[in-house]
């Protein structure tokens, strides 16, 4: 029997058979190819597709590559594919689950019962396809606009109607942690601010609502140029004179309409019931890199927003044990719009523990390449400082995630570079120019272990030290559980974990995982001390 294909679309692209990833299938054109089977759920013609990817080529040259690409796809996924000389489309009869087909059903149950929106925001990891990009295919790329705005649109139209559904049942907790997500989604949406302060004030947080009408007012004005609408400025009046009634909706503010497209209908999906009820928000292991899964950390990010948000940039330093998140902040500075006008602003991400960025060639190549401006030949640490001093002229943050890495394994990082780099910043691009680093120790710390003398070491004014989570935060990550822990057993998760980051993923999953299998009783307690013994031995 063939194993069940899924083609998770809505955020990064994951492709999996029986839940295993998808191993080999690397080439950004085949992984195109297969989502736009996927999506469209019909076949298409050859010249079609060849157009699709390699429209600004030759027909005779864009079939063969199409080809070229076919082999691939057939390579890995043959099973799924019905290829014959005129047209290309996924097997009708292959087991394959897509998650645009289901978001749109759940969408479509959502009209008949609320557990359909509670489904859709589940499945909306993040925007369609994200980050992904395939170069030299203008159609490709127009399709895949068009996609991302037509599901980010339905997405805000899920989150509403969830959060009003919530809101209708008095649950305050869940729709206000709900209305935070809708606004992270799109922040100059002015009903979703009207929900926050409405929801903020009937459940007794009066000041909270005000303070979310001011900042309302100061991000439209910012970002917009305009002041906030007549419905909003009645709201706040209503909250600052104590004259708002109960739990209503505002009367103008109506479940975003969807908007009149039409998608071609989804390819046929294996049903995936208990996949579909009780996803798992909770990560373990790997980074977060989804900002809607981000939580916490508030007092850091706004001392790093006072730093960042004018010229010149002012440097920084995120220190902290190994799991404690700071991989984490630093994705949730690239990717979240936490900045006003964060979009002006381009963030450039560096893993040191990838050993290619090790030789100082490569590095300099990748960052050029990332602030967008032309390579030189040959590129070396000179002509990198004469292409970044003449060119840079947008605020750019390079992000160093794991900075003792650079220092004890790569010898070509030297004290020049490092100097280089700090005369970049601080005397030739007009304070465009900045860094956020991590590591376990203070970067002069780690660069006097190392024997190196760089003044760059000394550049970071502000170190945030992390540590546990706070409470609020704590629980905030604990209550995004589509099924509802007990008061206990919350408690409990927060003692056991001490409100470290990884713990409390851990044990909030394996709580989790116990619910959503009808699972009674305390043993579920058990297997999750036992999933917390390597962590803690890595500790010691």
């Amino acid at each position: 029997m063939t194993k069940v294909l899924k083609v998770a679309l809505l955020g990064p692209l994951r492709l999996t058979i029986d839940d295993e990833p998808l191993i080999g299938l690397d080439s950004a054109k085949a992984q195109a190819l297969l989502c736009y089977l996927a999506v469209n759920g019909r076949p298409h013609s050859r010249h079609a597709l060849a157009n699709l990817l390699w429209g600004e080529l030759p027909e005779s040259d864009a079939r063969r590559n199409l080809r070229g690409e076919l082999l691939k796809l057939r390579r890995h996924l043959e099973p799924y594919l019905q290829i014959n000389h005129q047209t290309i489309a996924l097997h009708p009869d292959a087991p394959v689950w897509v998650d645009t087909a289901v978001f749109q059903q759940t969408m479509r149950d959502g009209e008949k019962d609320a557990v359909g929106w509670q489904t859709a925001v589940h499945l909306y990891r993040g925007e369609f396809l994200q980050e992904f990009y395939v170069r030299q295919a203008p159609e490709f790329d127009n399709w895949l606009q068009a996609q991302r705005r037509w599901f980010h649109n339905q997405a805000i139209t899920a989150y509403d109607a969830w959060a009003g559904h919530l809101q209708a049942q008095g649950d305050f907790t869940a729709a206000i942690r709900l209305a935070r997500q809708l606004l992270a989604l799109e922040p100059t949406r002015e009903a979703s601010h009207r929900l926050l302060m409405q929801l903020l004030a009937s459940s007794g947080q009066r000041p909270a609502a005000l303070l979310q009408y001011e900042q309302c007012q100061k991000l439209l004005a910012e970002e917009l140029g305009v002041d906030v609408s007549a419905e909003t400025a009645v709201l706040y009046e209503q909250i600052r004179s104590g004259n708002y009634d109960k739990v209503t909706r505002w009367q103008g503010d109506k479940v975003t309409e969807r908007e009149n497209v039409t998608l071609s209908p989804g390819h046929p999906v294996t049903p995936s019931p208990g996949h579909l009820v009780t996803p798992s928000p909770f990560i373990a292991g790997p980074p977060i890199t989804e900002p809607a899964h981000f939580f916490g950390r508030e007092r850091e990010l706004k001392r790093l927003g006072m730093l960042l948000r004018q010229r010149p940039l002012q440097n920084a330093a995120i220190i902290g044990p190994r799991r404690s998140g700071k991989t984490s902040l630093l994705h949730y500075l690239r990717l979240a719009d936490w900045l006003p006008q964060a979009s002006e602003y381009r963030w450039i991400f560096i893993d040191f523990q990838d050993a290619r960025l090790g030789r100082q060639e490569t590095l300099l190549r990748t960052l050029l390449t990332e602030m967008e401006l032309d390579v030189p030949e040959p590129c070396h640490l000179e002509s990198f400082m004469d292409v970044v001093s003449d060119h840079l002229d947008r605020p750019t943050v390079i992000l160093f995630d794991e900075l003792g890495v650079a220092l004890t394994r790569y010898p070509e990082l030297d004290d020049a570079f490092w100097e280089s780099l700090r005369s970049l910043a601080t005397n030739q691009v007009g304070g465009n120019l900045g860094f956020v680093l991590s590591s376990a120790q203070p970067p002069d710390v780690l660069a006097q272990h190392q024997g190196m003398g760089s003044p760059f070491f000394n550049i970071f004014g502000y170190t945030a030290v992390l540590g546990p989570l706070s409470e609020e935060g704590a629980k905030q990550l604990i209550a995004t559980a589509p099924i509802q822990f007990a008061a206990r057993d919350v408690e409990w998760i927060l003692t056991e974990s001490g409100r470290w980051p990884m713990p409390l993923q851990i044990l909030c999953r394996e709580r989790l995982l116990a619910l959503s299998e009808g699972e009674t009783g305390d043993d579920w307690r058990e297997e999750a001390l036992r999933q917390l013994e390597p962590l803690r031995r890595m500790e010691k």
